[in-house]
């Protein structure tokens, strides 16, 4: 009993912060997080169900009208003043997940709608980001809220041509690499163009998703 009590004590307090910022460009300027991808269901949806389990706080990252979102009743935190890409976002989230008292900020890109349940349980200890055929998907990640600090000094260096390169950053950091199987469709597959979309949506309809 004692043990358990313990080992549930120790367990970080975990935010999670969806990365919404993308233009959509080849998908014609959308807002590929809010596609539907199943008959009651969008992008969205999906990537929050593996999420929420674990995570004591979510928010989403995103620019324009934060009103899109309300249906979700979650944060939402903008990066407009800056223009270094999505590290401004992760940045956002790290404040954002300070002020939340956790110690862990899980990131994913909000057009990633199958990645694992466990993803969370799964990047920890932090910093640790996610592997799949032979691929390092540096926005599926796990961030210390400690490392808020490094990444506003690195953030306020001199241009320089490593910037705005999330993998650069996370090497200052010794993040970790988390290998998941191989496997179809890839857990991190993410939608970019219309086939895509159309191949995720019939994913989903065909129930080799959560929903």
């Amino acid at each position: 009993m004692f043990g358990r009590m313990s080992a549930h004590l120790s367990s970080p307090r975990i935010a999670a912060l969806v990365l919404a910022g993308g233009t959509g460009s080849r998908m014609g300027g959308c807002d590929k997080t809010l596609l539907p991808l199943s008959r009651t269901l969008t992008v969205l949806d999906y990537v929050l169900y593996a999420l929420r389990p674990h995570c004591a706080a979510l928010a989403i990252s995103a620019n324009g009208d934060a009103s899109r979102f309300a249906p979700w009743n979650l944060p939402v935190l903008s990066d407009m003043e800056s223009d270094t890409g999505p590290l401004a976002g992760i940045l956002e989230g790290l404040r954002w997940a300070e002020a939340q008292n956790c110690s862990v900020l899980i990131t994913v890109p909000g057009d990633t709608p199958f990645i694992p349940a466990d993803l969370p349980q799964r990047l920890l200890p932090a910093p640790a980001v996610a592997v799949s055929a032979n691929r390092h998907h540096h926005l599926v990640a796990s961030w210390p809220t400690s490392c808020r600090s490094a990444l506003e000094a690195w953030l306020s260096q001199p241009e320089c041509k490593d910037k705005r390169r999330i993998r650069a950053f996370a090497a200052t950091l010794g993040m970790r690499s988390i290998v998941f199987p191989d496997q179809s469709p890839d857990l991190f597959f993410n939608i970019n163009t219309p086939d895509e979309y159309a191949y995720a949506r019939t994913l989903a309809y065909e129930g080799l998703t959560h929903a």
